[in-house]
């Protein structure tokens, strides 16, 4: 069977390796210039850059086999530290107990502890429903640590008020649901020496950056007898008769095969017109959103700026929200006596972040990171800008009852299977992305749903 797979982030491409081992005919065709999608590496001087911190882990043994397989055993082994910075002040991230007893004020703390429980004694009185995220957090850790932790981040990065956000979001990025339970996490050992989240040690390639994943998997496909296209924009589906019979390039191209797989955005796609979706599915598509992230990365003449993977910035007179130093994801990734710093500012396409240049965002992720204690004025040199317009599906209120009718009618749709980030409009870490695809490849191959889309479908913690 000829299989057409649109996209080679790594949904994609574990799709494509898993039907290349299966036997059938599989052409990859991708947009950027490069594999990988938001998890694709490239190299400027002696640093290899990442979009943002990316990193695999998954408490499923066959699936960390399957990444020391496509990786050939090259991988480096962490453990994660992340921290949030507040009020001039560092903290752990996800948030212990001990550390926000120690570095926050006695007074905001009594007032933290007060407002937990109130909101907790008002929950047990009348239960309210999680209306939204802002809804969600503030009943579970009370209006101080709302406003403190949670709430400004999230408006800063979404770029809407968190009542306007779905409380879905909230349920799958906050590793715990109270304050009582944060507590207890941080003081109980762990049972029987297990870990206390999923996220507490993440695997790495040891060269290359994250990219090495997608470009070792599209090495294997075209050792296999795949092709990749890279350059190669898809502008719609080819449809008859409720038949998908491929796609259509940006340059006009047909590209015909007897199975379609999608791994790029779906809204975008179905909203096209030549895909043939009803207006009520174009019009449900046109109403899901994307927040774009602006990406600029700096060099700095010492070794290492903190030992952190990442640090988030909430508050709201920073314009980065969260920066990265890919040095400590894998020694390879910079020379001994110098370090690279990404800096993400999140924005929506054409607006004036968007639109910076190298020059202007430097400036402003220099004085960030000054304001932040990273850095000293002056220090850092323009490296490199990096821009993605379809980083996050927003998870705004209601945005259940646009995804369903898009979800429905590719469900619906012969030859056609939806799948991934970017497919499914699901905020997914790596270890979905790759599972989903793979389910997906299988699902293709013996002609059924797959029901990939069940993937991390439960409230698990996504950190």
């Amino acid at each position: 069977m000829e299989v057409l797979v649109l996209g080679a982030g790594l949904a994609g491409l574990a799709a494509a390796f898993e039907l290349t081992k299966l036997g059938h005919e599989v052409r990859v065709v991708e947009s950027g210039s490069e594999v990988g999608g938001m998890a694709s590496s490239w190299k400027v001087g002696p640093f290899w850059l990442d979009h943002g911190p990316h990193r695999f882990h998954s408490r499923d043994a066959r699936l960390v086999e399957h990444v020391y397989e496509v990786l050939d055993g090259d991988v480096v082994i962490r453990r994660r530290q992340s921290r949030i910075h507040l009020r001039g002040r560092y903290f752990d991230y996800p948030l212990k107990f001990g550390n926000v007893v120690q570095g926050l004020p006695s007074g905001l703390l009594a007032r933290a502890g007060f407002d937990y429980l109130v909101a907790r004694t008002k929950e047990l009185v009348r239960p309210t429903e999680d209306a939204n995220f802002e809804r969600w957090v503030k009943k579970r850790f009370g209006d101080t640590l709302y406003e403190l932790f949670f709430g400004t981040y999230t408006e800063k990065t979404w770029g809407i008020p968190c009542d306007h956000i779905s409380a879905d979001w909230a349920a799958q990025r906050i590793a715990q649901r109270s304050l009582l339970d944060t507590v207890v996490k941080t003081l109980r050992p762990p049972k029987g020496g297990a870990v206390r989240s999923l996220a507490d040690e993440f695997y790495y390639p040891a060269h290359g950056g994250i990219g090495e994943f997608a470009r070792r998997y599209a090495g294997k496909i075209v050792d296999a007898g795949g092709t990749i296209e890279l350059d190669a924009p898809v502008s719609s589906l080819v449809v008859r008769e409720g038949r998908v019979l491929g796609a259509r390039a940006a340059d006009g191209r047909e590209l015909v095969a007897d199975h379609t797989l999608c791994t790029i955005p779906l809204p975008r796609l179905m909203s096209a017109a030549e895909s043939g979706a009803p207006e009520s599915v174009r019009s449900a598509a046109d109403g899901l959103d994307y927040v774009a992230i602006l990406f600029v990365y700096l060099e700095v003449d010492t070794p290492s700026v903190s030992p952190d993977h990442w640090i988030y910035l909430p508050e709201r007179h920073l314009r980065v929200h969260r920066v990265s130093e890919f040095k400590n994801f894998s020694d390879a990734a910079a020379p001994g006596d110098r370090t690279a710093i990404c800096c993400e500012i999140t924005c929506r396409v054409g607006d004036a972040t968007w639109n910076l240049d190298l020059a202007g965002a430097a400036q402003v992720a220099e004085l960030d990171l000054v304001a932040s204690g990273l850095v000293e004025l002056g220090s850092t040199r323009p490296l490199d800008l990096r821009r993605l317009a379809h980083a996050y599906p927003v998870y705004e209120v209601g945005y259940q009852d646009r995804l369903r009718p898009l979800l429905s009618h590719a469900k619906a749709l012969d030859g056609f299977t939806s799948t991934g980030r970017q497919g499914l409009f699901r905020y997914n870490n790596m270890d979905h992305s790759i599972a989903m695809g793979r389910k997906a490849a299988r699902g293709i191959h013996r002609g059924r749903d797959a029901r990939a889309e069940e993937v991390a479908a439960g409230q698990e913690y996504f950190g």
